[in-house]
């Protein structure tokens, strides 16, 4: 009672700052008892793709809704990869495995255990495919398979449409909630593809039928699109290196053919290239086949490449000495 009484006897304003502060320090009582709980950040679904081409597309579809990992390492080669420890833990841990299959890149499987095969999808399993013997001069190379299947599907900017779209998909039901945005991103890359195509086929239809000798076999089906011949390859596989009778009939071949331009790759040595041009009096030019991360632009994207082809084809072509 008689605390009661004291304040009823205090002044107005003296009483009043008296019940702020017990506020307050109520307040801040309470505020120690019960902390913020932290909101959990679900993680991005993984997704491995084997090589280049795929995981470029996947990048540009997924944007930030997806993490997106290359198995093949800038300036790898995806002909010859080979397992490591780095690319069976990414495997290990990945929501989605995208896969060109066509032999291409079976390598993948072998890094995946019972439990993720499922998650491993082959682009193009189902494509039409043409043989690597008919890319090069099979006749003359002892090495040649003539029913190895040719697996550079994703330079037809045509083919490469029906990747994207199969991306797309699989990115989609992936993610499901960020569905809208990849699906719009989708459509947009989509629509960069079929310009693509437009600009080979303008390009290339100034010279039609055109004989065209390359490093590799990696151009077949491009040029079928845009009715390019395929002359001649030096290397049907990067790395199979061609017999010296294989060279001489293939510098044969060009000489027959008036054909003075050989296109070699900017991630390996022009030197073989070199030596048959000096031979002939021609020149070396550079193509892409696309097939790796250029390790001096990592950043450097497939459409971006394919452009800097049809510069190189429209100048090389457009040379009274080819």
């Amino acid at each position: 009672m008689k605390s009661s009484i004291a304040i009823k006897r205090m002044p107005p304003l003296f009483a009043l700052l008296v019940g702020l502060c017990l506020i307050v320090s109520m307040a801040a009582s309470c505020g120690k008892k019960t902390p913020p709980v932290p909101v959990a950040v679900k993680a991005k679904p993984l997704v491995v793709t084997s090589f280049f081409p795929l995981y470029d597309f996947a990048r540009q579809i997924g944007g930030t809704n997806v993490e997106v990992v290359c198995l093949v390492p800038p300036g790898g080669d995806p002909h010859e990869a080979e397992p490591t420890p780095s690319a069976a833990k990414s495997v290990s841990k990945a929501d989605l495995a995208l896969l060109l299959g066509l032999g291409m890149d079976g390598w993948v499987e072998k890094l995946s255990t019972a439990e993720h095969k499922a998650g491993i999808v082959k682009l193009a399993a189902d494509f039409p495919t043409h043989k690597m013997g008919k890319a090069a001069l099979s006749e003359f190379s002892k090495d040649a398979n003539p029913d190895e299947i040719d697996p550079h599907v994703w330079m037809d900017p045509v083919l490469a449409q029906t990747l994207a779209q199969r991306i797309t998909d699989q990115l989609a039901k992936l993610a499901p909630e960020h569905r809208a945005e990849i699906e719009a991103r989708g459509k947009a890359f989509l629509a960069e593809l079929q310009n693509l195509d437009k600009e080979y086929a303008a390009a290339c239809a100034k010279f039609p039928n055109r004989p065209v000798v390359t490093f590799h076999g990696a151009y077949s089906y491009l040029f079928a699109r845009y009715h390019l011949q395929v002359a001649g390859v030096i290397e049907e596989f990067p790395g199979d290196e061609p017999s010296v009778e294989y060279l001489r009939k293939l510098v044969d071949v060009m000489r027959d053919l008036k054909v003075k331009v050989i296109f070699a790759e900017p991630q390996l040595s022009d030197r073989p290239a070199q030596v048959i041009a000096k031979e002939l009096g021609g020149h070396v030019e550079q193509l892409d086949p696309c097939e790796t991360i250029l390790p001096d632009a990592p950043e450097a994207t497939y459409l971006e490449r394919q452009r800097k082809n049809i510069r190189a084809l429209e100048s090389a072509l457009s040379n009274p000495a080819q």
